[in-house]
């Protein structure tokens, strides 16, 4: 079975994900990869790797980083607008 990724808002791509967040590259992370929000695990529609963070969606934007294991840790809700939480990185 293939992993199941989330699809970018309507007009991004990753190449200006990436250039939006001053990094070199964004990567969209398999939407099965263990995301959490202190405690809560989140299901999101979207997970995207950039600048060494985690921009995950849910019904706003949480921002985390992934542990050795692969598990996403958020620890804050960062709005619904993609380049304002991306500007943030």
């Amino acid at each position: 079975m293939s992993a199941r990724f989330g699809s970018l808002p309507e007009g991004w791509t990753l190449t200006r994900v990436a250039q939006v967040a001053g990094a070199e590259e964004a990567v969209l992370m398999p939407l099965d990869t263990p995301v959490f929000l202190g405690d809560t695990p989140v299901r999101p529609s979207l997970i995207i790797q950039v600048g060494g963070l985690c921009v995950v969606c849910d019904d706003d934007y949480l921002v985390g980083d992934m542990d050795d294991s692969g598990v996403i840790s958020c620890w804050a809700s960062y709005g619904d607008d993609l380049a304002d939480v991306l500007r943030g990185l």
